[in-house]
């Protein structure tokens, strides 16, 4: 199975007509248990068929992109929200849901909304798991703004938000580091900050070239 599987080849190309020039690139990773398989790593569990990742900032990403720490998270390990596209979701709705669920802002047009302004790219995944084999993913990464004065509050507190960060644009490498080496405190996350840091390089290749 091909990691191109985890992308829906028609809503990618709707995707395009709208931001020409979101990328679509792919990377291998050999996992295994408990990444996808144990307790707060269940990536593609609960018709998980992708996921949106929130590249959220105020006034300039250079100033500040917004990272989260879930309560059950090693210590230290911030990163970009990102959230679950359900079998028969479209990207666009998953990440309307999420950024209501995790944030309670709500996107649209208005004033007080929270406004989508790019798709940086896909990165899909084909995930090498050592008792599930071939496992494709996928994450879209969506710039988005929100206004100025907005106030963080979380509306589902399964989301298990344990804290926001700011940081820079220009720091998403060095959270990526932190994230690679988050065996140093927890070896059962691993495989999972291994995951996570491959999308924080590619959004800070994105708005690099931006």
């Amino acid at each position: 199975m091909s990691y191109i599987n985890a992308v829906e080849v028609e809503e990618m190309a709707w995707l395009r007509e709208r931001w020409s020039d979101a990328m679509l690139t792919s990377s291998t990773l050999t996992v295994d248990s408990p990444f996808l398989t144990g307790e707060h790593q269940l990536l593609t569990s609960a018709r998980r068929r992708a996921e949106i990742c929130y590249i959220m900032y105020r006034s300039d990403p250079a100033e500040g992109v917004l990272l989260h720490i879930k309560t059950f998270y090693p210590e230290g390990a911030y990163r970009l929200p990102t959230g679950g596209v359900h079998i028969g979701e479209t990207v666009l709705d998953a990440l309307a849901r999420e950024i209501f669920e995790e944030t309670g802002l709500t996107i649209g047009t208005r004033d007080d909304d929270v406004r989508v302004e790019r798709l940086l790219g896909v990165l899909a995944y084909d995930l090498r798991h050592a008792a599930l084999g071939a496992t494709p993913f996928a994450t879209y990464h969506f710039l988005v703004r929100m206004p100025p004065d907005a106030v963080l509050s979380p509306q589902d507190p399964d989301e298990s938000i344990g804290g926001w960060l700011w940081r820079p644009a220009r720091e998403l490498l060095a959270v990526a580091e932190t994230l690679e080496t988050v065996y140093l405190r927890s070896q059962q996350w691993a495989d999972w900050g291994r995951f996570r840091a491959l999308s924080h390089r590619f959004v800070a290749e994105r708005l690099a070239t931006a």
